[in-house]
């Protein structure tokens, strides 16, 4: 009985252990001085555009994004380091204060590119996170960069306590062309 107890006791363990990668890897909600400066120096190390073809930003985007249709989950880190990029092709550097602004947020934004021309306001476009029986909808939909060939980002504006971010997502838009779905681990972002 004892004997049972205990490799009950090691499967357990060998178990949680497994898991621990996968969990630890989710973005972070709160982020540490530590990984505010390594975000600030991850942008500052690729100028503008090319921060979407590193790893770690590459990881934050799905379907074809930047190129076509797609989005970006744009973490406390990502952000951090895709601001910080965009800065740095004007050779500039992120303000204190800019990073302040996105450490303190309470915000989670997920960039999405939608081929249509009938997106022409916010409301034209709607955008759903799906966890398990959860839809959350966002706090909030603005309009981001109009491409050429009538591409539209989208920007959906979710309050993080409503997110989870350990959660299997499939981020759903909705326009009057239709419905895409993406998902999206979130465990794979930084």
């Amino acid at each position: 009985m004892k004997l049972t107890k205990w490799c009950l006791g090691i499967v357990c363990v060998v178990v949680v252990a497994l898991q621990t990668p996968k969990i630890s890897g989710a973005f972070e909600i709160q982020l540490t001085q530590e990984q505010i400066k390594e975000a600030r120096e991850y942008g500052a190390k690729y100028k503008g555009k090319d921060v979407f073809e590193s790893d770690t930003v590459k990881s934050a985007c799905f379907g074809e994004y930047p190129t076509g249709e797609g989005g970006l989950v744009m973490s406390k880190y990502i952000r951090i380091a895709v601001t910080s990029a965009m800065m740095t092709t004007k050779d500039k550097t992120m303000s204190d204060d800019d990073v302040k602004e996105i450490k303190e947020s309470s915000l989670l934004k997920v960039v999405l590119t939608v081929i249509d021309d009938d997106v022409k306001a916010p409301e034209d476009a709607q955008i759903i996170l799906q966890q398990g029986t959860n839809n959350i909808l966002p706090q909030k939909v603005e309009l981001g960069m109009k491409y050429k060939n009538n591409v539209q980002s989208v920007i959906g504006i979710f309050q993080e306590e409503r997110v989870n971010p350990r959660a299997n997502t499939t981020i759903m838009v909705k326009t009057r062309k239709g419905t895409k779905k993406y998902s999206v681990d979130f465990s794979d972002i930084k």
